[in-house]
């Protein structure tokens, strides 16, 4: 089977980069400068001559507009790892956007949001985080499609050098004439991401180098006071790219004032022997490793498409395609059942007024009778539900008190119990506890799980059952270990 090619386009302030690759290996190759001002700070302001630019620059390579990977300058947009308690599936998508809205600095109306799930300690769910303003990506979108493309996948520079440095622990920096990336990898997961710009339009190279490298301490010791267990060893190398790459006096300068060894990024697939400059394209290669299959990607490094989600295309439904011809003839048997239904109309309207009258009366009495009913049932319930919950907790504290354990710990799990969760049943076994309960909905059961989390007090907490019951509220039991 012939390898797939792929198509990939970058774009930032100053320049437009394509790239074509197939089986590892680099085809074709193209870039165009922007005249100042077409993209500014991200945002495209002139949709028409940026389509026109990126149309020349496919008739350049000889290529027809279609799908593309798409990727954008890591400025203005967020990236960044987010650990939750255990949690199942179907809640991740609530809670990555509770915890966006609490952490994120830009209000989430303004942003589109994208993530995925990426390996976890034991006991936590973790993912990570992409979010694109939306004054970006709404032009961007509509310039593409002006020159004809259908992107299916994107990313920012910063995700797109990290995947191209295919190592499990590395510190990519990026170098461009106005901007710079800085970006942590730890054991294949992406950790802070820095995409700064420098100030003025002209900078030299020592003051360039001097703010690399506060930025870089400053990135470094964030992650290693984070991750404590886990340090950046001085061995552990930077990978640059862009116009540092081929400065090497330049890279004994910042390696003496890092402490670290300084090597220039290594093109991940292979490039013609001349006429390419691989540093260059790095961020369009780093991209097309991002529809390449994890067995031949290397490294599994967080592989979020950032495209928003109203901007992706709709799979095609085979019912649909195969439900065109059938179309045709339903629309045959409809015009003949609509026929026989009015010829049957007819007489099953006299027999409807008659059974009408019937069945008002018989509902008014049903409805009477069930009203009743629901009335004595919610009583029994509730009288069943006091004693059972005051039993459960008793038998729970005479359980503890017996065996000398745990006290502290359910003693914190009651006293941090929201007014709107109710607890029915507490029991404890060996170091686990198992509280069954009742709340409003599952935000206030991941609210309530997040805070026992942040005690301190339990090694352990999972949610075995979240069930929605015939009263609009939920359901839930908990999973507390305390490890005594």
């Amino acid at each position: 089977m012939m390898a797939k090619k792929t198509v990939s386009l970058y774009l930032d302030d100053k320049s437009l980069r394509l790239l074509v690759t197939q089986g590892g290996r680099v085809k074709k190759w193209a870039d165009a400068p922007l005249p100042a001002g077409l993209i500014k700070n991200g945002v495209v302001t002139s949709e028409a001559e940026v389509a026109d630019k990126i149309k020349l620059l496919f008739k350049a390579l000889k290529l027809r507009p279609g799908k593309v990977i798409v990727g954008i300058s890591g400025l203005h947009c967020l990236s960044r790892p987010i650990t939750f308690p255990q949690l199942p599936d179907d809640m991740l998508d609530e809670a990555v956007r509770r915890e966006a809205k609490a952490t994120l600095p830009v209000p989430l109306e303004k942003l589109y949001l994208s993530w995925n799930p990426i390996p976890a300690p034991p006991g936590k769910t973790q993912v990570f985080l992409v979010a694109i303003p939306r004054h970006i990506a709404d032009p961007l979108q509509k310039t593409l499609t002006r020159a004809g493309l259908k992107p299916y996948l994107m990313d920012l520079k910063p995700l797109a050098l990290a995947r191209a440095t295919r190592e499990s622990t590395a510190i990519p920096v990026d170098v461009q004439s106005d901007e710079f990336d800085i970006v942590i990898i730890a054991d294949g997961i992406i950790h802070p991401v820095r995409s700064l710009p420098f100030p003025g339009k002209t900078i030299s190279w020592p003051k360039k180098l001097d703010l690399i490298t506060a930025d870089l301490n400053r990135t470094i010791e964030f992650y290693n006071t984070n991750n404590p267990d886990n340090l950046l060893l001085h061995t552990i190398p930077l990978f640059v790219s862009g116009e540092l790459a081929g400065k090497e006096s330049l890279h004994q300068s910042l390696s003496a004032s890092i402490g670290r060894p300084v090597l220039p990024l290594p093109s991940p697939l292979v490039c013609p022997a001349a006429g390419l400059d691989p540093s260059y394209y790095l961020p369009n290669m780093g991209l097309a490793l991002k529809d390449t299959p994890a067995t031949e990607a290397g490294q599994a490094i967080a592989n979020v498409n950032a495209l928003p989600a109203p901007y992706r295309s709709k799979p095609i439904s085979l019912i649909n395609v195969l439900g065109i011809p059938a179309a045709v003839v339903a629309a045959g048997l409809l015009v003949f059942l609509v026929m026989l239904l009015q010829t049957m109309a007819a007489d099953i309207s006299a027999v409807e007024d008659r059974l009408a009258d019937t069945n008002r009366l018989l509902e008014q009495k049903q409805s009477q009778r069930q009203q009743l009913n629901d009335r004595i049932t919610d009583l029994d319930q509730k009288i069943a539900s006091a004693e059972a919950t005051g039993k459960n907790i008793v038998a729970a504290f005479e359980t503890l008190e017996s065996q000398s354990a745990g006290i502290d710990s359910i003693t914190t799990a009651v006293n941090r119990l929201p007014a709107t969760l109710k607890l029915t049943r507490i029991d404890y076994s060996r170091g686990v506890f198992t509280l069954d309960g009742r709340a409003p909905g599952e935000v206030e059961v991941l609210a309530y799980l997040k805070d026992l989390d942040s005690s301190g007090s339990f090694t352990g907490i999972t949610i075995a059952s979240l069930i929605k019951s015939g009263d609009g509220n939920m359901d839930f039991i908990l999973v507390l270990e305390t490890g005594d």
